[in-house]
């Protein structure tokens, strides 16, 4: 890191609150840091007396901020008469992790998240499934009058899937 002291040429979004309060990780240390301003490029950072003595200009930083976690890589170093630090840094690269859909219960294994199906079509269908069980059975259909409709389906059901068996065996 080398001292600059011309400013930079592109605008600097100043950043402040809550916002402004940030964690460098520089190796397994983790450092505290004040987010002085924001640009495109990169960030501006004040570092504490104590802390601007650890900073290992070597290797790449994580900058942690407002959930957010960002690779960055040290640009330039000025260190004021108190002690403390303040530290340009690249942004490299945004590491922050990406939340999916959280899902509560699964039915099987693992369901891709974009595969299209979805826990309310499932309920739908062994709700669906459910009532016709239930229709089926011997007492409600007989009393419903659906027994005998669902038994000759089957039954022609069963009988179209045995001919389609032979058909294919014997071809």
């Amino acid at each position: 890191m080398s001292d600059v002291s011309t400013p930079a040429s592109f605008f600097r979004c100043p950043i402040s609150g809550e916002r402004a309060i940030g964690v460098l990780k520089v190796g397994r240390r983790r450092i505290p840091v004040t987010l002085v301003d924001a640009s495109i490029e990169g960030y501006t950072l004040r570092v504490a007396k104590k802390y601007a003595r650890k900073l290992r200009k070597d290797r790449k930083w994580i900058l942690i901020a407002q959930h957010e976690r960002t690779l960055v890589w040290p640009q330039w170093r000025f260190t004021a008469e108190n002690g403390a630090a303040t530290i340009a840094v690249c942004r490299l690269q945004d590491i922050t992790p990406q939340e999916g859909v959280r899902r509560t219960w699964q039915l099987t294994g693992s369901i891709p998240k974009d595969s299209g199906s979805s826990l309310s079509g499932m309920a739908l269908g062994g709700m669906l499934l459910l009532m016709i069980a239930i229709v089926c059975l011997p007492g409600i259909g007989d009393d419903l009058g659906t027994a005998p409709r669902i038994g000759s389906f089957l039954s022609d059901a069963l009988r179209g899937f045995g001919i389609s068996v032979r058909q294919f065996l014997n071809s």
